[in-house]
């Protein structure tokens, strides 16, 4: 049977009648297409850039409580927006505002903004975004951490041996550890047993004890603590058995939270000491006899007219912000020289 065919067909030819008929088609495409790729080329470049204003207010708002942490509370705005243009996001420049500093809460809220022109999102209508990112930072007293040393010190020696002056409240609790202004580094000695009223006629504090607090028993490091806790002894006058001397020799020239503590019960094994703070010390030198001596710590304690059998270390007292996230902080807590900075979500 004779097949029937559009006669065009026959006289042009398939190929010819259907010429032209993609072109249709893709145009009618096109901005369903162009719009596609504004949410794939756009929206990614917008969210690329939001992250860019997140790491900036982030940046500023630890940068801000840092240096009101460290007494230094002016210019926060210069501050905030310094770190905030330093993570420019690739869209346009960022600015950044202090939308919330409580001084007596130790919190700052900083807010950055900035604005993005779309590549292919114009021709569905949408030329520009704003964008925005928020952060907020607190700061306070170190209430709760490890301790990077097994060690632990009592306030009455801070007196004694660092000239600090410790103040107490109206309940009797150490509120605070004033340190001398630019005091030269000093030689704290583990055990006074010449002028401190500090120990008993043994020159330690517990019988038996020497400082050392059981901590992590596969590392060198101090017990995770805080405050108005008790701190275990490891007795015995030389590092506890899990140190080795490079766990020592890591710290030097590094500022270092040693815990404080007021008051010490039992002995040794039992012996038990209340840690209420943590002291900020640079740690320049040390002797704990043996193998466990700084570069040049051999005759560190006799120079300083310490008994030879003497296990002492050097350093200075500091203000120091710690943001290593170590350790939990308080608003409220005892005042110590260390101070800490976090992130929040509030």
């Amino acid at each position: 049977m004779q097949r029937l065919t559009h006669p065009l067909r026959r006289r042009f030819g398939a190929d010819r009648l259907e010429r032209g008929a993609s072109a249709v088609i893709v145009g009618l495409l096109m901005i369903p297409l162009v719009a596609l790729t504004a949410l794939a080329i756009d929206v990614a470049a917008a969210h690329a850039d939001r992250q860019m204003l997140q790491t900036g207010a982030d940046a500023a708002a630890l940068a801000v409580a840092q240096d009101c942490a460290d007494g230094e509370c002016s210019g926060t705005d210069a501050t905030a927006s310094e770190l905030a243009t330093a993570n420019d996001p690739f869209g346009g420049p960022a600015a950044a505002t202090v939308t919330r500093l409580d001084l007596g809460e130790g919190v700052v809220t900083v807010q950055t903004d900035s604005s993005r022109q779309h590549w292919f999102a114009p021709v569905i209508g949408f030329d520009d975004a704003d964008l925005a990112a928020v952060s907020t930072a607190r700061w306070g007293y170190p209430a709760a951490g490890a301790a990077v040393l097994p060690y632990v010190l009592s306030s009455c020696e801070l007196e004694w041996q660092a000239g600090a002056t410790v103040v107490y409240g109206d309940d009797g609790r150490i509120e605070s550890v004033e340190f001398p202004e630019d005091a030269p580094a000093v030689t704290i000695e583990f055990t006074k047993t010449s002028d401190s009223t500090c120990t008993d006629q043994s020159g330690n504090v517990v019988p038996g004890g020497f400082g050392w607090v059981d901590g992590n028993p596969d590392e060198c490091e101090g017990p995770h603590v805080t405050e108005d806790t008790w701190a275990s002894s490891s007795t015995g006058i030389s590092p506890p058995n899990n140190c080795d001397p490079a766990d020592f020799e890591k710290w030097l020239g590094q500022t270092v939270l040693i815990p404080v503590f007021d008051q010490a019960r039992d002995v040794g094994t039992n012996a038990e000491y209340r840690i209420v703070g943590f002291a900020a010390f640079k740690l320049t030198e040390y002797n704990f006899a043996g193998k466990y001596l700084s570069p040049n710590g051999k005759n560190l304690c006799k120079s300083a007219g310490m008994d030879p059998q003497t296990r002492c270390l050097q350093g200075t007292f500091e203000h120091f912000v710690d943001i290593s996230g170590r350790y939990t902080l308080d608003p409220d807590g005892p005042r110590f020289g260390a101070m800490v900075v976090e992130l929040t979500l509030d």
